[in-house]
């Protein structure tokens, strides 16, 4: 890419578009896949900024008429699990033995496959891949031992697969394959911004013709790099100033657009958008301090954005940010004792699925059971036992 192009053209910025209200979701959620209410022992003593020992968090997609979780497993597995809409029954699927799997993993559709990435032994990266349905999971080394230290971000750019993860020294890496070579692929590694740059796992984003990847820099600030693909070079951008960034962000395009979230200082929820080409970030507070605990999951919905984290006790929280506003309006999904893990977030039709890691290990799914309430209704995924 030419020195010529500016942050300006490659990363699309969001300026929240007013006068817009959230539509009233309409319909009920098929009323079979409401197996019960989360029922767990509650965390006494009120908010403490020491959460309980968090388990490492899932990823998840939609998939036609299914709902798919991947998530780190017991002895450091990789576990897959299955669910169509209006069924209680989840299927699981061993995509990788113990010993293989050392992050949270990303993971996308891609044609008629599932792609999965995860940091995998002596800070390696690796990719699972299984044709839909035939719960078959083959495997490929992206880096070898002693290249990534973070959960990676993973996404379809036209026929390409790209992944993000923090490197060596705190660096950024950027990966990517033909996205239909399945067995033969071959990966090509890029250095995004070198040693001491890069604090936490990236988020990544497809954004027109740019590819944005946001990460916590160095001080606890907020950057963003962009690059077009196939230029090699990578544009910078503080999103937010030293002390303001305290975890992974989440990244959407929204309109004409783009919002990043993060955990802020003394454990807030920010969040930043930008209009297009201006070079200017805006800051608003979604929560205030003492309410977010992990790194945030964010999609868009209506007019506004859905922020899920992790709350004070172990709560799960979800905030909608309507446009034109900065505070979130709380929704709790699940009470203190609930949430042991950062959380990941769909758009399911008129409705949001939600899952996150339960206690003692066990994996949850949260969904709206009727549109427009703000009841959230939980199944269990899997057992205590089942996430590393």
């Amino acid at each position: 890419m030419s020195n010529t192009h500016s942050v300006k053209s490659l990363v699309v910025r969001l300026g929240f578009r007013r006068g817009r209200k959230r539509p009233v979701r309409g319909g009920k959620r098929i009323a079979s896949r409401i197996v019960a209410f989360l029922a767990v022992a509650l965390i006494t003593g009120g908010a403490t900024a020491a959460q309980a020992a968090a388990s490492t968090g899932p990823s998840l997609i939609l998939n036609g008429s299914n709902t798919d979780i991947a998530v780190q497993g017991p002895n450091d597995s990789l576990t897959f699990y299955w669910a169509k809409d209006g069924s209680p029954t989840w299927k699981p699927e061993t995509v990788a033995g113990s010993g293989t799997t050392y992050s949270a993993p990303s993971m996308v559709l891609n044609g008629n496959t599932i792609d999965i990435t995860a940091m995998g032994p002596g800070n390696s990266l690796d990719f699972y891949w299984a044709t839909i349905g035939t719960g078959t999971w083959h495997s490929q080394t992206v880096a070898g031992s002693g290249t990534t230290y973070s959960a990676p971000s993973m996404i379809l750019d036209g026929g390409n697969i790209n992944i993000a993860a923090m490197g060596k020294g705190n660096s950024l890496g950027f990966y990517w394959a033909t996205a239909t070579a399945a067995g033969t692929r071959t990966w090509h590694p890029e250095t995004v911004v070198g040693s001491g740059t890069a604090f936490s796992a990236p988020s990544m984003i497809l954004n027109g013709n740019a590819i944005n990847i946001a990460v916590q820099g160095p001080g606890n600030s907020l950057v963003c790099y962009a690059t077009v693909p196939g230029s090699g070079y990578w544009d910078p951008a503080t999103i937010a100033a030293s002390g303001t960034t305290f975890s992974a962000p989440s990244m959407i395009v929204n309109g004409n657009g783009v919002d990043v979230t993060a955990q802020g200082a003394g454990n807030a929820l920010n969040l930043y958008w930008s209009t297009n080409d201006s070079g200017f970030w805006t800051s608003g507070t979604v929560a205030s301090s003492g309410t977010a605990f992990s790194a945030p999951a964010m999609i868009l919905n209506g007019g506004g954005v859905d922020i899920a984290v992790q709350g004070s006790g172990n709560a799960l929280d979800n905030y909608w940010v309507p446009d034109g506003t900065d505070p979130g309006h709380l929704e709790i999904v699940a009470s203190s004792g609930s949430a042991f893990s950062a959380p990941a977030m769909v758009l399911n039709g008129s409705g949001v699925d939600m899952t996150a890691a339960g206690p003692n290990g066990s994996l949850y799914d949260y969904y709206w059971s009727q549109n427009p309430s703000t009841n959230w209704s939980a199944g269990m995924v899997a057992p205590p036992g089942s996430v590393g």
